[in-house]
């Protein structure tokens, strides 16, 4: 309200002088032109008033000139006034800002002389600090930096700035320092430095740098806590388990594992706590219950304050596979070597000994009992001789030609061959062929040997269960089942052969295809499956087995196209 009064009466006073000005300027117009007139010699006033007043008049003009302007001269010293309030009452907002701010400002010439600075930056006060050299404040490594930073400033009048890494290991902080230009007319006359604390940025920008290395490193990374939970993980053992981060976050190491795991995987944790980096293998369950085999190198590390495991899990499945390849082929190379032997030492008193059988049936044409008994023994000479034959194509599957073949239609003839032993069996078989390019380069027979003996396996499997006998005697119209897939995949074509029977043990997937291996407890050669892996693998392609989770075994078998 005052500030309102002080303008109003400053606005009078200046209407005030400018309406005496107005007068005395018509006044001095008339005046003038009328003694133009009458050579000098022409008084206005005097003329119109007479002379008496003329005086009064001059002491008029002389008096009002006195008030105009001592209440002129009153309005700029209000005015003044009124600047001086606002300059304090800026200057107080000012101080206020810059000595609650939580940055350091400092001015300095451009020598480097502190000339101000609002707060202490170790053990000296701000007083103390003035007139002392900035750049004795900073590390000697980024002095020089620093210099040239409040140098351009100077010469262009630009901004800068520079970051400062102050203090050592776990007291090191960063510091980064704005500097700009303070003008006078124009022209810089001072440097400004704005020093701000960015060290939680800086440790964010490194946590985030991490993060993406964390997340895209090409091995599965993970840690545990100290009883085992998953607390960290990345993208790749997301993708290799099929669990999201909120799942797996959620577990613990020993629900991965087999239950018959879980105290090895324990006392492995233990054995990292003491010797604080371990390298170990361990399978672990993906979100569908397949098994993974990784080689996990685990350390012991501290984690946002607490102790934990940190693992690198590299899958090694596919080593694995050339380990068994290799191992498998090992074997086969010593079974061929072991035929090639039997099958001379058998052979040889073989091709004698059918001689003579031919000799005595030519001698003994009329007794036909003895040409039967004859047959009976020629026959199990042909099943060693038989037995023997498999035995070499364990390492080498035949001869037979491969040619364009479509394995849809070498599928259709194989279920049709032995439609009738399913039937005798209590055994339907489904086909499923989905695969629209099926044709390739192979031997029917060969394939035809390798779909026959899986089909004969499935049918053992299922028949042989208690449980598949106990149904069918509880419904004599039960019946198991076999399927048969076919599908392209990645210009392969895929076969699987599924079966509702018991499966296959899991201690014995790895060796199902190992020569001699069988669980059967008659009539159990252990060859069948290591000649379809034999075949298979003749044409560039390979068989792997399974358990389902609805129960039964899965066989799987992957040929390339061309």
């Amino acid at each position: 309200m005052k500030t309102d009064i002080t303008l109003k009466g400053e606005s009078l006073a200046d209407n005030m002088v400018l309406t005496v000005i107005l007068i005395a300027t018509i006044y001095w117009v008339l005046d003038s032109i009328l003694n133009l007139f009458f050579s000098n010699r022409f008084n206005l006033i005097a003329e119109l008033f007479g002379p008496d007043l003329y005086d009064v008049y001059i002491r008029l003009i002389v008096l009002c000139l006195f008030i105009i302007f001592g209440s002129h001269a009153q309005s700029i010293i209000n005015k003044l006034k009124v600047a001086k309030q606002k300059l304090n009452e800026s200057e107080e907002l000012w101080r206020s800002l810059v000595e609650t701010a939580p940055d350091i400002i400092t001015t300095v010439d451009r020598e480097g002389t502190i000339h101000f600075i609002n707060q202490s930056t170790g053990i000296l006060t701000p007083e103390q600090m003035m007139g002392r050299c900035f750049y004795d404040f900073l590390p000697q490594a980024y002095q020089e930096m620093a210099i040239d930073s409040v140098d351009s400033v100077f010469r262009t009048g630009e901004t800068d700035s520079f970051e400062v890494l102050m203090g050592e290991n776990s007291e090191a902080a960063w510091y980064t320092y704005r500097v700009g230009p303070l003008r006078i007319s124009g022209k810089v006359v001072a440097a400004t430095i704005i020093a701000s604390n960015t060290t939680e940025f800086k440790q964010a920008e490194e946590l985030m740098r991490y993060k993406e290395l964390f997340d895209n490193v090409a091995e599965g990374v993970f840690i545990l806590n100290h009883r085992g939970q998953f607390i960290e993980t990345n993208e790749r053992v997301l993708e290799t388990t099929g669990f999201s981060k909120e799942e797996l976050l959620n577990l613990n190491i020993t629900d991965l594992v087999e239950p018959d795991q879980t105290t090895v995987v324990k006392k492995t944790l233990e054995q990292v706590r003491r010797a604080k980096e371990i390298r170990f293998e361990l399978s672990l369950k993906s979100k569908t219950n397949g098994r993974i085999p990784n080689e996990i190198n685990c350390r012991y590390i501290s984690y946002l304050g607490e102790f934990c495991y940190l693992c690198v899990a590299r899958d090694i499945t596919q080593t694995k596979m050339l380990q068994n390849q290799l191992i498998r082929s090992e074997r086969l190379a010593a079974t061929g070597q072991l035929a090639a032997s039997i099958a001379h030492e058998i052979n040889s008193p073989l091709q004698g000994i059918t001689a003579l059988i031919n000799v005595i049936r030519n001698q003994h044409k009329k007794d036909k009992k003895l040409l039967e008994q004859l047959d009976l023994v020629k026959s199990a000479f042909e099943s060693i001789r038989d037995t023997v034959r498999n035995l070499i194509d364990l390492n080498r599957p035949g001869k037979e030609k491969k040619q364009p073949v479509n394995v849809n239609q070498v599928i259709e003839n194989t279920a049709t061959l032995v439609r009738s032993y399913l039937t005798k069996s209590r055994v339907k078989i489904n086909l499923n062929m989905a695969a629209k390019n099926a044709l390739l380069t192979a031997s029917p027979q060969q394939l035809g040997q390798v779909l026959m003996n899986l089909i004969n396996n499935a049918v053992e499997s299922i028949t042989g269960a208690p449980e598949f006998q106990k149904k069918l005697k509880e419904n004599p119209a039960y019946s198991g089942d076999i399927l048969i897939d076919t599908f392209n995949q990645n210009k392969q074509l895929v076969i699987k052969i599924k079966d509702s029977g018991p499966g296959i043990a899991n201690a014995d997937l790895e060796r199902i295809f190992d020569p001699f291996f069988t669980r059967k407890k008659t009539m159990g050669m252990g060859v069948g499956l290591s000649i379809c892996h034999g075949i298979i693998e003749d044409h560039s392609g390979y068989i792997v087995a399974a358990n389902r989770k609805s129960g039964g075994a899965v066989f799987t078998i992957t040929l390339p196209l061309k």
